[in-house]
């Protein structure tokens, strides 16, 4: 009788073991990194960055875009193209080229570093002083042809450039805007659906040799914090 008792403790002792030990390693299966969590920050010298920086050389690889990434624009004014590139994995690549117009020679483009601030689907054209004294407002192109920004305007933070549309589609590839980038209807379509408030828009001279900065592929969303006394 007093072997059965022990014969069945132990039998228990031992089935309670075995059920700890599923527990332990079940739970050591669990991936100790929490969902969406984000990831660590990219060292400075992580291909293909060196110190931060990137350069751009004569040619990039094409590649198919990732939603879940930001992108990058370099107007490249000597060519003529706007270019979307991106930052996969450990290369950038190019997703996107499209034909472009720059500034005329009395009111040239002015190059440097801009972000996107604010995006317009069917915007109304002001006209500048010297197209029309008045700056009458001229209604979207779908109503008036004669709006200048075509479907739609990409403003950047400085100048009052924007990349936009046009109603002169015969004049792309040309130095003759009054400063700002025109593209096809088609084309600028295209580049609203890639860009996002934020996004970095390079207008160069030259594209190769330009530097990109590592920061340009990490679109900031803080605002910043009003003082209060």
């Amino acid at each position: 009788m007093i072997q059965s008792k022990i014969r069945t403790a132990l039998i228990s002792l031992l089935t309670f073991g075995a059920m700890t030990a599923c527990v332990q390693v079940a739970s050591s299966a669990v991936p100790a990194t929490k969902v969406g969590s984000k990831p660590a920050p990219r060292n400075l010298n992580q291909k293909p960055f060196v110190n931060g920086h990137y350069v751009l050389g004569p040619t990039i690889r094409m590649n198919g875009y990732h939603s879940y990434e930001p992108v990058v624009v370099i107007v490249d004014m000597s060519s003529h193209y706007t270019h979307v590139l991106q930052l996969q994995k450990d290369e950038i690549v190019r997703i996107m080229s499209v034909s472009n117009s720059v500034g005329k020679g009395a009111t040239p483009t002015p190059p440097g570093r801009y972000y996107v601030v604010r995006k317009e689907l069917d915007p109304k054209w002001v006209p500048t002083k010297s197209i029309d004294p008045k700056q009458t407002p001229v209604e979207p192109y779908k109503i008036d042809k004669r709006n200048g920004l075509g479907v739609a305007k990409i403003n950047l933070n400085k100048f009052d450039i924007a990349l936009h549309g046009t109603n002169s589609p015969t004049k792309i590839r040309k130095d003759v805007s009054h400063g700002c980038i025109r593209h096809s209807n088609n084309d600028i379509m295209k580049l609203y659906g890639l860009v996002r408030k934020g996004s970095v828009v390079y207008i160069v001279k030259k594209w190769r040799g330009k530097v990109l900065n590592q920061q340009d592929f990490v679109i900031k969303h803080a605002k910043a914090r009003k003082k209060t006394k």
